[in-house]
This record gives structure tokens, sequence and C-alpha cells, in this order.
């Protein structure tokens, strides 16, 4: 009788139980609702700051041709045109000040290019609107520093200078049978210098502090040319100070260095090639072992970031060769481009090797002897002065602007400088 009783007292439950799972089944089916009724809007929202960014990046893509385009000697219509060299100023006119709204599909987009901390760099911030700027639902902002790489116009086929302190002294040796042809006509085996336009080289040799000559090398003067009082030798120009547009500084040393980790072409120290030819044309970069900055500081607390790349073997190469310490060249290697050393350059006994550009050495942490052609070797090492090969890397190098590095950012708000 006692559990007859009991099954019939839960008999009871059954109702309050319904309830609460009716009770459930409304609240889900209110909920699936509200998000079939809200799907569509998350979706457009979500679109329209999809767009908006893809529009704002389309002004930083705007920007990067017009500041290309404008370097052509007939640039486009709508190109960003320089005044007459890539590192002097350009005039910032409509769109690329920000004054004007540019549509492009689903939105619009405003741009900005200013001046950057350079002339080879620019800031410039973009803004995408959805669907356009007076009435926007959605909006997005770039703000990226951009560049190109910097356009040296050398001034002699072997350019030496003491760089820290600036303007320091240094000595530059040309001896053997050396011969740096600083004119538009082959002299002997060493093929013809070229001249960018607007850009003529002073002399073959040029040194911030003297220099001397051993042997019987060859100086072949270029158009113009003055000599510097005795004793600097003749073909060369002794005394002189360098301009800063044809020297890296620390940003465009940072800048190159990112690129080339970015191209797999950085090495921290001596790469594994030392001694023999670079691997691959187009930009290289050696670093310090430490990957700090080359300085006499440094030098002094740690001689052994003081590194020398040795190139000694058979073979061609074409780009910018770049060494935060010193370089060493010499057997039967022909190189086209720039080859840039932060400390001394010795290139001795080529052989039938050869280079075709310029050579830079600024001596940062000394004023040793940049040496060509060693009093030691029969050989030359003759260098062609070559300054479009100078500007793109033997053309290896992209003359295009481009995003630096770590500097793209997409931030709050719609405003443009």
């Amino acid at each position: 009788m006692e559990i007859r009783k009991l099954i019939k007292n839960e008999q009871g439950i059954a109702f309050p139980m319904a309830m609460i799972v009716m009770a459930i089944l409304s609240a889900l089916m209110a909920a699936f609702a509200v998000l079939a009724t809200s799907e569509p809007q998350i979706a457009a929202n979500h679109m329209g700051s999809t767009q908006a960014r893809a529009l704002a990046e389309s002004g930083l893509e705007r920007a990067l041709w017009a500041l290309t385009a404008g370097e052509n000697p007939t640039p486009p219509s709508g190109a960003l045109v320089s005044s007459g060299s890539p590192n002097y100023t350009i005039a910032m006119v409509a769109p690329y000040d920000g004054s004007q709204e540019v549509s492009v599909g689903a939105g619009s987009f405003k741009v900005n290019v200013a001046d950057g901390a350079q002339p080879n760099i620019k800031i410039v911030t973009a803004v995408g609107f959805v669907p356009n700027a007076t009435n926007p639902i959605a909006v997005k902002k770039i703000v990226a520093k951009v560049t190109r790489i910097k356009w040296i116009d050398p001034q002699c086929g072997l350019c030496a200078g003491g760089e820290q302190p600036p303007g320091a002294s240094t000595d530059v040796k040309v001896g053997g049978s050396a011969s740096i042809n600083a004119t538009q006509s082959a002299q002997g085996k060493t093929p013809a210098g070229h001249f960018c336009s607007g850009v003529t080289p002073t002399s073959p040799v040029a040194s911030t502090g003297t220099a001397h000559v051993n042997g019987s090398p060859g100086l072949y003067t270029p158009p113009g040319y003055s000599a510097s009082p005795s004793p600097c030798p003749s073909g060369a120009n002794c005394g002189v100070t360098f301009p800063s547009g044809m020297l890296l500084s620390d940003t465009d040393m940072a800048t190159l260095k990112a690129m080339a980790m970015a191209k797999g072409t950085y090495y921290k120290g001596l790469p594994p090639w030392n001694g023999g030819v670079p691997p691959t044309n187009g930009l290289i970069f050696i670093d310090t072992p430490s990957g700090q900055p080359l300085t006499q500081a440094l030098v002094t607390s740690d001689p052994t970031q003081a590194v020398t790349l040795d190139i000694h073997s058979n073979g061609t190469w074409s780009g910018w060769l770049v060494v935060a310490g010193s370089i060493d060249i010499s057997g039967n290697v022909n190189m086209s481009g720039l080859i840039y050393a932060q400390n001394d350059v010795t290139l001795h006994g080529s052989g039938s090797g050869g280079f075709t550009g310029a050579v830079i050495s600024t001596n940062r942490v000394d004023t040793s002897s940049t040496n060509v052609g060693d009093e030691g070797d029969v050989g030359n090492a003759p260098i062609a002065y070559d300054c479009p090969a100078v500007r793109n890397g033997g053309g290896t190098l992209s003359q295009n602007w481009f995003v630096m590095p770590g500097t793209y950012q997409e931030t709050s708000g719609a405003t443009l400088p």
C-alpha cells in the first residue's frame, strides 16, 4: 500500500517538468530568432570592415605607384613627380595631400603622403570608407613608412673617406697596374664608364685625405676634371668632402639590413661562403657579429667586431655588397653594382676580373688605407665607373618604393595629417 502511495504522489511532478522544458525550448527559440535577425547585420558589419581595410590598402598602393611612376623619364598622369631626383623634395598634390576622396568600388579612400626623416622615406596615411567619407558605416586607417633603395650618385669610381668623426682624413693607395676609368670610353681592357642623367663623376679616385700611386696605375679622368694641388697625384682628388647623399646613414643601413633579412641574404658576422664569391645576386648585408652598428667604441671594447669579408675565387656577381666592416677582394672575380664597406676596401691581384660600378669605403673606425692594386701582386684591379649599375645593383635591385619592414600599422580614427 505504501509503495502505491509513493508512486501516486510522484505523478504530480510531470506537469512542472513539462513547463520547465517548454520554457527552455521557448527561450532557445527566441534566442535563435534574435540571432537570425541580427546575423545579416553582423555579416554586413564584418564585410564593411573588410572592405574599408581593403580600400585603405588601395590608398597605400596608390601612393607607392605614384612615387615609383613619378621617377620615370616621362611620368604618367597622376604620378608624384620628383623635382629632379628621387632624393629631392616631391610636391604633394591632390589626391596625395589628403584633400580628395577617391571612389573605388564599394567605397572610397583618402591618402596623405608626407616627408619622412630622409628624402627617400615618406609617411603614408590612408583611410578607407564604406560607402563614403560623408556617411561612413565602416572606416579603417593605415599608417606606414615607405622607402626606396637610396639612389647613390658616386662622385668617383673609388671613394674613400673618414665617416666618424665626419670628414676624418683617410688615405687611398693605388698601385700595380690597376686601372680606374671614369670616362665614357673604354681604356685598354677596362670597359667604358656610364653616367647617370645629370650626374658626372669628378675623378676616378677621391679621398677625404690623401691619395698615393705606386707602379703604373691608369687613372682616366672624366670631363671637367680639376686636379687637386700637389702632392695629390694626377687623376685623383684629395681633401674631398663627400655629400651625405653619397653615403649610407644608420637609418639606410637599418633598412637594408631588414631587406636582406627578408630575402635571406643577411649575415651576422662572416658568412659560410667567406673566401669565395657571393652565392646569389642582389643585396647582401654583412653585419657585425653582434648585430650592433659599427662604431669605434664597439671595436675598442671588442676587436672581434671588426670583420673583414674575403672574396677570393673565380666567378661573377651583381648587386649591392654592404659590409659593416672591411672587404678584401682578389682573384678572377667580375662584379657589378656597389661595393660599400664601412671600414676598408682592398682590391688586388684580380687577374682577368674587374668591377663595374663604384667602390666606397667610409673608414668608420680608423683611417687606414683603402688599397687598389697590391704592390706585391702583378695582376690588376680594373674599375669602370658606372652610375646606373650602382643605382640598380647591376640590374638586380628593384627601383620601386615599398613599405619599410615593421612600419605597417592599423590605427583608429579617420583623420589625415
